[in-house]
């Protein structure tokens, strides 16, 4: 009969540290650098403070409990949005008063608190359910010295193989453009590009152009003054529009009101 009484030893959660711990100790280094490289660590800070920082978002990974990988990209998220909020609360409440656009940072932090709370939800759904091979917690096992640069070798014969009809490679004698004949191309088409935007407008008679090609608005401006300040601002606006598709944020044009005296860039 076995012995009940006997005490079980507690389990030791920092194991997923050890060289010879549940996973390959490639992937938790990645995963400690990646926790390492968003901590808000300030460099006149005392260096005891962000140590005991540091150790204690290991201590955190390591009481999630992560089975497998996956949980510990979940868990490796969650800690990044929490040390953002925390880092974003602190900006956002300028240290005791909030005032102006600092007040913004409180949005992004509480955006952050609910990532953190995501991320858990999303790992306790997953930790629910036993892992299919093996079950449960994987066993400890030596991890033997990987060969990263033979690795990466290996893949990348692996993976040119598939490369099989390309674009015809130029033979012969390439030719290589001046540093006179760059700077004449560039000029040329920061010309056109000139031409295309003032396309329609009396530039010529049209007083108060800056260098730059901006304009300060006047108290009471001509004809031409109006088109010509029209076209920089629709031009600004259809800017703004186009690097909001980019980044994909779906942000709304803001239209600005403008006074006399003011810079129309």
């Amino acid at each position: 009969m076995p012995d009940h009484t006997a005490e079980t030893p507690p389990y030791d959660r920092h194991a997923i540290f050890h060289d010879n711990g549940p996973f390959d100790p490639c992937v938790m280094d990645e995963a400690v650098c990646t926790i390492m490289r968003n901590l808000p660590l300030d460099a006149d800070e005392p260096r005891g403070r962000a140590n005991r920082r540091m150790r204690s978002v290991l201590c955190s990974l390591s009481a999630l409990h992560p089975r497998d990988e996956p949980e510990i990209m979940l868990g490796v998220q969650a800690l990044c949005a929490y040390h953002a909020a925390a880092a974003c609360w602190r900006i956002g409440m300028n240290l005791r008063h909030p005032h102006g656009d600092s007040t913004r940072h409180i949005t992004t932090a509480a955006t952050a608190a609910r990532t953190f709370d995501s991320m858990l939800r999303a790992l306790e759904r997953r930790q629910a359910k036993p892992l299919s091979v093996p079950i449960g917690r994987p066993a400890p096992r030596a991890w033997p010295k990987p060969d990263m640069e033979a690795e990466t070798q290996y893949w990348e014969q692996r993976c040119s193989q598939v490369e099989t009809a390309g674009p015809p490679v130029p033979t012969g004698q390439i030719t290589a453009w001046t540093p006179e004949e760059v700077e004449f191309v560039t000029a040329f088409k920061e010309r056109e590009r000139i031409e295309k935007e003032n396309a329609g407008l009396d530039i010529a008679n049209t007083e108060g152009i800056l260098p730059g090609g901006g304009m300060i608005l006047p108290e009471d401006p001509t004809p031409n003054q109006a088109a010509y300040m029209e076209r920089r601002l629709r031009l600004i606006y259809f800017r703004e529009h186009e690097e909001n598709l980019r980044l994909g944020n779906g942000k709304k044009i803001k239209f600005r009101p403008i006074r006399t005296g003011d810079l129309i860039p």
